[in-house]
């Protein structure tokens, strides 16, 4: 299926990364246990998403986006300091957080504590949860266009840790 929009540009989005645009873009990314904080300013018209793994990071990961509260915080940078955007005009989605085992090892609830994070620091920020596409036990995929703030998320039966760095998927 191809949800992108005639004549904007697509950009994937790995885990560990955000991207803001003042331009209409489609990103697309793919989510096991993983949360995308999508934000979008409902006044000036554009968007971002940040996607990472981790809910917190460690003393000494403080800037890096693989981890949600550097993520969400350094989205919430771009929008309102570097743009002017103001609290009340920005709108989030929320999508992953699902519970997904890659190493049967290794079993955590990352995915709650993932989107826990998220819903924490937006509440906090006085921030507008409008959707929600989290939980569950299957991998998301999803499009955001920018432009229009319209996400649409495809539940998906079998994903690997390399599906979400493949912007193939």
């Amino acid at each position: 299926m191809d949800y992108s929009v005639e004549g904007l540009q697509e950009y994937f989005l790995n885990p560990g990364e955000l991207i803001f645009s003042k331009k209409p873009i489609v990103i697309k990314t793919v989510l096991g246990s993983c949360v995308a904080v999508i934000l979008y300013d409902k006044v000036k018209k554009y968007g971002g998403m940040c996607h990472y793994l981790l809910p917190e990071a460690p003393s000494d990961q403080q800037s890096s986006t693989k981890y949600g509260d550097v993520a969400i915080y350094m989205l919430l940078y771009k929008f309102i300091k570097q743009n002017n955007s103001k609290r009340e005009d920005l709108v989030a989605s929320i999508c992953g957080g699902a519970f997904i085992i890659f190493d049967e090892r290794e079993i955590f609830f990352i995915g709650d504590k993932n989107v826990d994070i998220a819903t924490t620091i937006l509440r906090k920020e006085k921030i507008l949860i409008k959707q929600m596409y989290t939980g569950g036990d299957h991998g998301k995929r999803v499009y955001y266009n920018t432009q229009n703030n319209k996400i649409i998320v495809q539940t998906l039966e079998r994903i690997t840790i390399d599906d979400l760095y493949n912007p193939n998927f």
